[in-house]
């Protein structure tokens, strides 16, 4: 097991910035953040564990198509970054090599798509994934074009199972194997691996079931870059735990559990609402683990 050392805290531009979804582009160079209510997606600057104080950039406003972005993500290649936007689809906005566009190049909503109060959202292989709350589900989008960019509409596959309720947050593993899925409302973490083939399925049932006790309405996963560690965000606890991989099984146990906040700060805000003031979004890139809340803004740690 590795330390998990505190290295730099980030507050947000302004209060009514909600930081709820994080994620590093794939070399590392900038974070992206989804803020909620004021429907922006900032981007930060990060190098050798440090964040600029300040974001490079933000999209925002009515061509920005943003309503609500709850989770934010990449391609494995850097060019195309997808943001949840809750009951208005998935937005899917292109790299254009001086940054990206401000305006969505292709949105997967309506009818045929299926999505039903998406909060998660991550790209894997050619497919985007999305979290479905209300349907307790998670659909896989497949590309059919890059140029112009164009998605599948309806899910080429849906992955539905006893185990997920409520799902808040997905996560891949680096080398495609495994999901995870936060179910806010059950309180467990589930994981599936990938079925055998050339075709982009996972399940039909997981191969581990998380629900330790410590667990208070799991919001976001990440899994570390090697695949054996996955951390879990609790929006309901002022901790993030850490779960581990031996031979075929996860661990039940969390193998480390690390405090974020100031109890007073997160006390004031779960009086009021049970299922807030804890970790919401997470994100790790290399040794380099970040974390972000409107309570905190973002804070990041270094795995060593």
């Amino acid at each position: 097991m590795f330390d998990i050392v505190e290295e730099q805290r980030v507050r947000p531009p302004a209060p009514h910035h909600r930081f709820e979804g994080i994620a590093f582009s794939p070399d590392g160079a900038f974070l992206a953040i989804a803020t909620s209510e004021s429907n922006m997606v900032f981007l930060y600057r990060h190098a050798n564990g440090r964040v600029a104080e300040e974001p490079f950039a933000t999209i925002q406003g009515a061509r920005s198509g943003l309503k609500y972005p709850h989770d934010v993500a990449f391609s494995a290649a850097g060019d195309l970054m997808a943001v949840a936007l809750r009951k208005q689809g998935i937005a899917v906005y292109e790299n254009r090599g001086e940054g990206f566009a401000p305006e969505p190049a292709f949105v997967i909503r309506g009818p045929r798509s299926g999505l039903k109060f998406s909060d998660g959202v991550a790209f894997v292989g050619d497919h985007l994934a999305a979290c479905n709350l209300e349907s307790d589900s998670v659909s896989f989008y497949r590309m059919t074009s890059r140029s112009p960019l164009a998605f599948e509409l309806e899910p080429s596959f849906e992955l539905k199972d006893d185990s997920m309720y409520e799902p808040d947050g997905l996560a891949f593993s680096h080398c495609g194997r495994w999901l995870a899925v936060a179910n806010h409302g059950k309180h467990t973490v589930a994981i599936f691996e990938r079925a055998a083939g050339h075709e982009l399925r996972y399940g039909p049932a997981p191969v581990a079931l998380l629900g330790h006790r410590t667990f208070r309405y799991p919001h976001s996963v990440a899994f570390a870059p090697d695949g054996n560690y996955l951390f879990v965000t609790n929006a309901g606890a002022n901790y993030f735990s850490v779960f581990e991989h031996r031979g075929r099984r996860w661990s039940r146990s969390p193998a480390a559990r690390r405090i974020v906040g100031p109890d007073t700060v997160f006390r004031e805000v779960n009086a009021r609402c049970k299922s807030e003031g804890g970790p919401k979004g997470i994100a790790i890139h290399d040794n380099h683990l970040a974390i972000c809340s409107p309570e905190l803004g973002i804070v990041m740690y270094t795995l060593s």
